[in-house]
Parts: C-alpha cells; structure tokens; sequence
C-alpha cells in the first residue's frame, strides 16, 4: 500500500472505532474484532513459549477505574506502552504467578510452582520485559486492520503506582483473557485502554492530557539500553597474592620459584570494582571460576 492510499484510508479506519449510541454514551465495535485477533495472538505465543494445548478465551469488554484494574490483578505485574496515535496509555497486566509459571516452562520445567514471591529474580525480570515486547508486537498486528499504531513498551512493573499513566479514577475500557489448559487454567491476562483516548481518537470529543509519556523518550532509552549492552568491560580474578620481603625480591633470579598458596573462593571484579565471590574449577575443558555469590555494597547502589 502506498503512503497515500495509506492517509486516504487513515480518517475511515479511525471513525469505524468509535459509535456514539446516545448524548455521553459510546461503543467501540472495532475493538471486539481487535480482541479476538489479539486473543487468538496470545495463544499462539505462549504455545510457542512451551504449552502446546493453551487456549486462550475472550470476555466481553467492560468498564472500570483504573484503581479497580490495578486491584482486579493484584499480586500482578504491569506493562504500559506509548501507542500513538492514542492520546494516552495502553495498559497490559496478569498475575505474578502466571510470569512465574512462563518462566519456569520456558526453562523447561512444568510450571508448578510451590508458592507466589513478591520479588522477582533478574532472569524473571527480563522475562517479563520480553513478554511485554512480544505482546507489544501482538497488539500492533491486532490493530493493523482498524489504525496502524505501534506500542513501545516504556515500563515493566510489579507496582502499579509506577506506571503514572492514569488517575485512579479514570474509566478504562478493559478486555479480559483467560487462560485454558494445564497448568495455566484460570490465569488472566488483561489489557486497558483509557475511554478519553478512545474518544480522542475520532474526534469526538477534546481530550485531557494524560501523562502516557515516561520521564525520557522511550525510543532513545531503548536504544540507549541496547547500546549499554554492548559494552564490554573487563573481568578479572586474582588467583594469589604472595607477598615476599624486599631483601627476597631484590635477590630473585630466573628459575628461582614463589611459592603460592590458592584459596577456594576467588574474587571477581568489573573495571576495577568488586563484583563478586568465586570458587575455582573447570568446564568443557577450560579454567573456569563459578560464581558463589554477588557482592553488594557501595559498588551496587
């Protein structure tokens, strides 16, 4: 399609969203097709994540607050993703569990868990960012046949005080997703969109500013994060420290020997800064230290 055809379409797409039923009352009729394209994403991506026999069912849409959304998923954990041209948020949130179990099958265990955690692990954490991205893309195709929107991921959060996207007393327009199949029956994903940014959107209405913009630019974080990513730095271990007197040292000649003596743990440090404690030993072969433990302290504040 060309860019033109692309703009003459652009005004018909963005008033097929919205219907006003009556003074104050609308509908979104496009977004129950947007829905079912989205439910039928979903279940394909976490099939493809390891539970071949997922399916995934549609709720109708409702309307509620976002404090109540926020309440609706507790325990869980929030994505929020910059969509222009909404004049606000869109808002993806699920039960921690359900990031627990995705993790624990992704890494090929069966998704039993012992209990929830209020804390996630770093690996969880960048699960969770890769999730949000890959729903990201799954709404962006949802949407494609109504209005070409792009959501850019800008925050992943466990608080839903962090996601400054709304106040807590503004509608939402929310679809639920429910999980079926072992073992995930039961689990939710939901996705919000804020009522005045759907109105924005065909003009029916001006819109009040929503602060859907995170402290920096989403596009320029991200690729400031991609860039610190590549960065090398250097580790190092020391193995031994002998200390000899100076009479020693100033008498040494070649093939005299100095004494060492190996601890089991080792430290690790990161351009010069203490990064960690290490045991010595070996793997496919080579030299290699495990890593016992991640020091904290100043270094990691």
């Amino acid at each position: 399609m060309t860019q033109a055809a692309h703009t003459t379409a652009a005004p018909e797409a963005r008033a097929s969203l919205l219907l006003r039923k009556a003074e104050g009352s609308y509908a979104f009729p496009a977004l129950d097709g947007i829905a079912n394209q989205f439910a039928r994403s979903l279940r394909d991506l976490i099939r493809a994540l390891g539970a071949p026999l997922v399916q995934v069912e549609r709720a109708a849409a409702s309307h509620m607050s976002f404090a109540d959304w926020c309440g609706s998923i507790a325990p869980g954990i929030h994505w929020r993703y910059h969509a222009p041209p909404l004049k606000g948020p869109v808002l993806l949130g699920a039960g921690r569990g359900l990031v627990l179990q995705l993790v624990d099958i992704f890494y090929g265990g069966k998704g039993q868990l012992a209990g929830d955690r209020e804390d996630l692990t770093d690996a969880e954490e960048r699960f969770a960012a890769r999730i949000g991205r890959d729903m990201g893309r799954q709404l962006a195709i949802a949407w494609r046949g109504t209005m070409g929107i792009e959501p850019e991921l800008d925050c992943v959060t466990c608080d839903p005080a962090k996601l400054a996207a709304v106040r807590a007393d503004d509608e939402l327009l929310v679809q639920r997703f429910t999980l079926r199949g072992a073992p995930f029956d039961g689990q939710t994903i939901v996705c919000a969109y804020p009522l005045a940014a759907l109105r924005g959107i065909a003009g029916a209405e001006p819109v009040p500013e929503i602060d859907d913009h995170p402290a920096t630019d989403p596009v320029w974080a991200a690729k400031l994060d991609g860039t610190l990513r590549g960065v090398r730095l250097p580790v190092r271990s020391v193995l031994a420290r002998p200390e000899i007197s100076l009479t020693k040292l100033l008498s040494l000649q070649v093939g005299d020997i100095i004494p060492l003596t190996i601890s089991r743990h080792v430290p690790i440090t990161i351009a010069g800064r203490n990064f960690a404690v290490g045991s010595i030993g070996e793997a496919n072969g080579n030299a290699a230290i495990l890593i016992d433990r991640i020091e904290r302290g100043s270094d990691h504040e």
